[in-house]
């Protein structure tokens, strides 16, 4: 989650100074559209604390709802609810090391998909040094941009970005390749669908990013549309069905014989086979 025009990395200005001071003092992190302390002496961007709320929400339904698969499936699930913690403390107080909080746990989040996608047969594909590799990656990211600090916005940005993107498109090189297989169409709308909700979520969170000024300054005196808490929604739910859908087809290589199930007819869940419901495979 990234900048807003209080605080542009590429140019270092700050515009922060003519904002409320509020409970947690000056911004030491990036800072996003969301007028400052607004609606909270304690909160410095309520709306986008607020819209974190459903990271954590939808990372506890799918732990819950997908409680006896793999370890894998849990630590994706898991990273979510970590990535929903770390986004309330940031946008909260944004301060720098909850900042770290909120973008490290996103990294490693995707780099648990990136393993569940590509180690997605019955046998392992890549070796142990798989895995392995994943999490020398992400240490490295991690120390450069703890490295990076307050004082350098723009090696961090550049370096989680970068990071973030590349890890992104191997996500979705292999989620391509999982939807030119399938047969079901019930299961490639839902991708579609997915496909969707993460497009205009990214939409919204570069709206916000780009054009802050005429988030600001909307005619017939509009409020700004808070598109980047609108952006972890978004993200929230697609989130969600990418490691839901990955746990499908998971299962569907494992021979477990998966169905998609609705709990209150509005969140879908993986359900397998009762004599095959434990899958051994980490």
């Amino acid at each position: 989650m990234i900048i807003s025009s209080s605080y542009n990395p590429l140019n270092n200005s700050t515009l922060s100074n003519v904002q409320p001071l509020g409970f947690w003092g000056h911004p030491t992190s990036s800072d996003w559209c969301e007028s400052n302390y607004v609606k909270s002496h304690y909160v410095a961007e309520f709306f986008n604390s607020l819209s974190s709320l459903s990271m954590i929400l939808v990372g506890l339904a799918g732990v819950y709802l997908h409680s006896t698969f793999e370890k894998r499936f849990l630590f994706a699930f898991g990273s979510i609810i970590v990535v929903g913690v770390g986004s309330i403390a940031f946008h909260g107080t944004l301060l720098f090391p909850l900042q770290m909080l909120d973008e490290v746990p996103m990294v490693y989040c995707v780099l648990v998909v990136v393993y569940c996608c590509a180690e997605n047969k019955s046998y392992r594909r890549y070796g142990a040094w798989f895995p392995v590799g994943l999490t020398l990656y992400g240490l490295l990211t991690t120390v450069i941009m703890l490295y990076a600090g307050p004082e350098n916005h723009l090696l961090e940005f550049i370096v989680f970005q970068s990071s973030f993107i590349f890890v992104v498109l191997v996500v979705a090189s292999h989620i391509t390749k999982i939807y030119a297989r399938l047969t079901d169409q019930s299961i490639k709308r839902l991708w579609g669908i997915t496909g969707a909700t993460g497009l205009t979520a990214y939409a919204y969170w570069n709206i916000d990013f780009r054009m802050c000024d005429v988030m600001h300054n909307l005619p017939f005196g509009l409020w700004n549309p808070q598109f980047h808490a609108w952006w972890h929604v978004g993200a929230s739910i697609c989130s969600y069905m990418i490691c839901l859908l990955i746990c499908y087809d998971r299962a569907e290589n494992l021979d477990r014989k998966p169905r998609i199930e609705w709990k209150g007819g509005m969140l879908p869940y993986v359900v397998v086979d009762k004599m095959n419901t434990k899958i051994k495979m980490c």
